[in-house]
């Protein structure tokens, strides 16, 4: 979503396209379509926010029409390519296709000939103008939720000051945000639920949607027995997205009700100064009406 808005990140922060890279414990993201001009599957990449071909050698099976995907950039080496090929053991025959802009072409062209020294490039060919249908396949790990439930106690401490991080009835959730276990994904449901109604009060109306703007919404509450958040990344025009509610303690006591929210909405002309955006409070209001309960983060 950062890249598909253009959105930047720390400037010390190392950049990684997480279309080439997975990150997280998770694969990278394959963003595909098919190409009619070259008549196959080709990966693309967003970037600051511009959707462009990736550049790229596929593989594609002969018998199958299978198409094997391996990412290049500059820094890409023929040792790697080679361990990549490898590993993905893509069975015989194969034809092989590139995929790479005109300014790429010196740079991968003499990486194709490290790899390969007698391999002859054909003319090239333009690519389709027009992407039809592209889907995107990612990967969740416990990690990612691990990472929600991070965002969503540390909202909440900040929010309440009453309450330490180092108390007991914590015990659970830090442990779960701090600790890697070869546990399946599926323990995520005991702290991550999918909140099935709005955090944003005007979209209780399912026609109403962001006017423009692209915000992350973050909300704690106290209520008799239980502490909890609930974190809404990328609240947009064009993707309302999940609400998680991130379970953080059950004890007797909580007593007081309270609650805080807050909306980070990114600002419209990209970054002023050193911020990309501006947090500003949510009013807390009640609504009379009953809403659909949560659901498992992880389908059974």
């Amino acid at each position: 979503m950062r890249e598909f808005y253009g959105i930047k990140g720390r400037a010390h922060k190392t950049k990684v396209n997480p279309f080439a890279r997975g990150s997280a414990g998770g694969s990278r993201l394959e963003f595909s379509t098919f190409d009619r001009e070259v008549g196959v599957e080709v990966h693309l990449e967003a970037v600051d926010g511009v959707v462009t071909q990736m550049c790229e050698l596929i593989l594609v099976e002969t018998s199958m029409g299978r198409a094997h995907h391996f990412p290049l950039s500059e820094t890409t080496t023929a040792d790697e390519l080679r361990g990549a090929i490898a590993r993905k053991n893509v069975p015989a025959p194969y034809d092989v296709r590139l995929s790479c802009h005109p300014h790429e072409q010196e740079w991968v062209e003499k990486l194709l000939r490290e790899h390969s020294p007698g391999i002859v490039f054909s003319e090239p060919k333009l690519m389709s103008h027009i992407i039809e249908t592209p889907e995107v396949k990612f990967q969740l790990s416990e990690r990612y939720f691990r990472g929600i439930a991070k965002i969503g106690f540390h909202y909440f401490l900040s929010q309440f000051p009453a309450y330490s991080g180092h108390h007991s009835m914590f015990s659970g959730i830090r442990s779960f945000i701090s600790e890697d276990t070869n546990e399946p994904v599926r323990r995520v449901n005991d702290f991550i639920q999918h909140r099935n109604h709005p955090l944003v009060y005007q979209m209780l109306n399912d026609e109403a949607r962001p006017d423009g703007w692209k915000a992350h919404i973050l909300a704690a509450e106290v209520k008799p027995g239980l502490g909890q958040a609930h974190v809404q990344i990328f609240l947009t025009q064009e993707n309302p997205n999940l609400i998680y509610t991130v379970k953080l303690a059950h004890d007797q006591s909580l007593v007081e009700q309270e609650v805080a929210a807050h909306a980070y909405r990114y600002f419209h002309d990209g970054k002023q100064g050193s911020f990309s955006g501006e947090a500003s409070p949510l009013p807390a209001i009640r609504v009379g009406q009953a809403f659909p309960p949560a659901t498992p983060a992880v389908s059974p």
